[in-house]
């Protein structure tokens, strides 16, 4: 007898038992039932697949901001009688009050909202889910639609949200857990005409920007990973950050700032954060040398290692494409590792005013003054003040000769 039939055997013996047949019987009853029951529910979803088309979008997706204030600016979501209310914190939020209250912005709140749009049915399911992170959700459905149509709508309002920021820069800062990037304003651009310096330093940036951008090819025949740093140093209130942003807005970059001192960055995530940044992007870094002092003081808030700053700006998974920007008040504190060529492709010393950077900020306050601009130029102490307190003095005195005098003596006092 071979083992398949001495199997057999003991099958056919078993089955021949009331209480195993029996158990079996009802096993497979239980396991019927159990399916019948699930029926309803996958043939209600096979229904809903075949006439209903859904599209979901999270708010950690630059589109869901998108996508709610297209929701905001229909008719159902501006007579939405379900609506959550949030005020607004923009710069500009009060303009339009001669009290100065702050503006209030309404939006569908979350739930369910059916209405019609196009012709057709449809409906928003908007959750919010809290674990490790805040996450809201839209889903946006149609009925007895094709997904070309969602599809058209999406495309639609990317497009729209688009057109209002094209003349804005998009401001990036690391959430609060310090693992993602957030949309956290739009400003109109600044141009680069708008930052005074001396020489050639805003020409020199722009056209190796320019130049950066336009050899992508050109750094993948050779082998040479496609990113590039910049480091701007020089005294307080010089305009480097000012540059930066201008620099940005000029050539339609998304300007990523970025603190080494959040106490919620560690190695790990600044890495994740150059990795992830939004495509281009400019990564400002202000005031690197706060890091390293931070650091020699070992203050325990700082978890961002020396080794992980260094592997984050140039490691492997490093981004391509992306340029960095640092700043620092003080270039004498900077280790060599960190501006070495390589992770540092152009370092820049923005130095205090000269004269020809003083003419033209007076000029521009006071353009019919071209004579006490050019007396004012002459008696000025070149590199004895900062644009930032020039235009200062420039901000708080209206009269030209009582500005040329107190630059002056400013100048005087400084350059001793």
């Amino acid at each position: 007898m071979t083992w398949w039939d001495a199997l057999w055997q003991t099958i056919e013996t078993q089955l021949q038992s009331q209480i195993v047949s029996g158990g079996l019987v009802l096993g497979l009853a239980g396991v019927l039932v159990a399916s019948l029951r699930k029926l309803p529910g996958l043939v209600w979803g096979h229904l809903k697949r075949a006439f209903v088309v859904t599209a979901v979008i999270d708010s950690r997706s630059d589109l869901f901001h998108a996508c709610v204030a297209w929701l905001n600016d229909l008719p159902y979501g501006r007579r939405s009688r379900l609506f959550a209310v949030i005020q607004d914190h923009r710069e500009s939020a009060g303009e339009d009050d001669s009290e100065g209250l702050p503006r209030l912005l309404y939006s569908p709140a979350p739930g369910f909202h059916l209405f019609w749009h196009g012709g057709r049915p449809m409906w928003i399911q908007r959750d919010i889910t809290v674990n490790l992170q805040v996450i809201e959700t839209l889903r946006i459905s149609a009925l007895f639609a094709r997904r070309k149509l969602l599809e058209r709508i999406l495309e639609e309002v990317i497009r729209k949200a688009h057109a209002r920021i094209a003349d804005h820069t998009q401001l990036y800062a690391a959430d609060k857990w310090g693992e993602a990037w957030n949309l956290a304003d739009s400003r109109p651009r600044r141009g680069i005409d708008s930052v005074v310096l001396d020489g050639d330093l805003r020409e020199r940036l722009l056209a190796d920007i320019d130049e950066f951008f336009g050899r992508r090819q050109w750094y993948a025949e050779l082998g040479i990973p496609w990113r590039r740093g910049y480091l701007l140093y020089g005294p307080p209130g010089t305009g480097k950050t000012s540059l930066a942003y201008a620099l940005a807005g000029e050539r339609h970059l998304k300007l990523c700032a970025l603190s080494l001192t959040n106490p919620k960055l560690n190695d790990q995530t600044i890495a994740d954060l150059l990795q992830k940044a939004p495509p281009r992007s400019m990564i400002l870094i202000e005031d690197i040398d706060a890091f390293f002092h931070a650091r020699d003081k070992q203050d325990q808030r700082i978890e961002v290692s020396f080794s992980g700053l260094l592997n984050a700006l140039d490691g492997v998974a490093a981004q391509e494409g992306r340029i960095v920007i640092l700043t620092t008040n003080h270039f004498e504190r900077l280790d060599p590792a960190l501006i070495r060529p390589g992770r540092i492709d152009l370092a820049l010393e923005i130095g205090n005013a000269g004269r020809e950077q003083l003419r033209t900020l007076f000029l521009r306050f006071h353009p019919g003054e071209g004579a006490i601009a050019e007396e004012l130029a002459a008696a000025y102490a070149p590199g004895s003040l900062s644009p930032a307190r020039i235009q200062q003095v420039l901000l708080e005195v209206d009269a030209p000769a009582a500005v040329a005098a107190r630059i002056r003596a400013l100048s005087r006092e400084d350059g001793r």
